[in-house]
């Protein structure tokens, strides 16, 4: 390999009910206060004491939250890629819960990490077992967050993040949370480099059609029926 010390983890996203579930069980707390908090007058002068009145009101559910605490895996795994030695540059990314995961993770054992439509970190830090600061949140992790997207929205987002646009209809915010979608967001905003954009951009999100090369004499419908 080109980076023989480059490890990267990438923990899946939602694709079961159970994962839903599992959504709702560690990050539902932060988002009934954040609610509360958009609803309340002057709502925003709670947010200094939020992690901790969540971290009480996590303890009550603790065993609940211990049957979807899937990041103490992903953690357990990047402390047995440290003590292994054979890779010592560690990232972490991942979509929707998977991204979150990796941002818990990351935090916890000080590796980058980066989500795309993650749920956040920065109220629930203290819940996580072991808990982690704002500085470790700020240090090491980044979140691409699409507009519109509801679960990108889950906790209160740390200092490095990234907002995109989102070509969903209006009414199709769930639209927004797709990772294809956003991917080609990316792609059609700060360019793809040497490699062409997905063929997907042009043919389910309306993207425009990228201009061929040249000597290129196919039109990029015509190399997207190819492959």
């Amino acid at each position: 390999p080109e980076v023989p010390d480059f490890g990267l983890v990438v923990v899946r996203g939602t694709t079961a009910k159970a994962d839903i579930f599992a959504d709702g069980q560690l990050w539902g707390a932060a988002t009934l206060f954040q609610i509360l908090r958009f609803f309340l007058p002057a709502g925003g002068v709670f947010t200094p004491i939020l992690h901790q009145v969540i971290m009480f009101v996590t303890w009550l559910e603790t065993k609940n939250i211990e049957k979807v605490s899937y990041y103490k895996e992903i953690t357990e795994f990047i402390e047995y890629l440290e003590k292994s030695k054979n890779v010592t540059d560690i990232h972490l990314t991942g979509h929707s819960l998977g991204g979150g995961l990796a941002l818990i993770s990351g935090a916890q054992t000080k590796h980058i990490a980066v989500g795309l439509s993650a749920p956040n970190a920065k109220l629930s830090r203290g819940t996580f077992d072991p808990p982690f600061t704002i500085d470790d949140l700020n240090n090491f992790t980044f979140n691409i967050v699409p507009n519109r997207d509801p679960v990108a929205r889950m906790d209160d987002v740390a200092d490095l993040f990234q907002r995109i646009e989102c070509t969903a209809d209006a009414n199709n915010f769930f639209s927004c949370h797709l990772a294809g979608r956003s991917m080609c967001e990316i792609m059609y905003t700060c360019g793809s480099g040497i490699r062409p954009t997905f063929c997907l951009c042009t043919e389910q999100y309306k993207y425009p059609e990228p201009l061929p090369r040249d000597g290129v004499n196919m039109t990029w419908s015509e190399v997207c029926k190819n492959f």
